[in-house]
């Protein structure tokens, strides 16, 4: 069914997480992604994401879109160094633009397909361990089927 008008979306959840990543010591990581997402024409969506970050810990850890990462500090000498003091950085994360169309509906008998391709934008500060510093890709490919409609409104 085609639709005369963009359909507007806005949509958020929070991600939280404790982990050493590696490194021996916990670190507690908290993302908030709010995206706004737009369906200019039927089958095809726009989103964007603009994620807030919060991360306390003795290690560095660098995000990008939600995954945290370690990161070692380096020393003068070249070798990788430990923060020894608990630091809290939060703030912008890098900014994520995805595009994705549906290919195949969903049917009795087989999923939604919808191939997308989504750039992640180095809008956060990587020195502070916010973002990567890095423009990423990704193509990929999400698949949707529901199980039991009568408990969706």
């Amino acid at each position: 069914m085609a639709e005369d008008e963009p359909r507007w979306s806005l949509s958020s959840s929070v991600n939280y997480s404790v982990g050493d990543y590696g490194t021996g010591k916990d670190t507690t990581f908290i993302y908030v992604p709010f995206t706004l997402g737009v369906k200019p024409i039927d089958r095809f969506t726009i989103g964007l994401t603009i994620p807030y970050v919060y991360q306390t810990g003795e290690t560095v850890v660098i995000t990008g879109g939600g995954v945290a990462v370690r990161k070692n500090k380096q020393s003068q000498l070249g070798t990788a160094t430990q923060n020894q003091v608990t630091s809290t950085e939060q703030g912008l994360g890098d900014v994520l633009l995805k595009g994705q169309y549906v290919l195949l509906e969903e049917t009795s008998v087989l999923p939604e397909i919808a191939p997308y391709l989504k750039i992640k934008f180095p809008t956060a500060d990587s020195n502070r361990g916010l973002g990567t510093g890095e423009f990423d890709e990704t193509v990929g490919v999400d698949l949707s089927k529901t199980l039991f409609p009568r408990f969706v409104s």
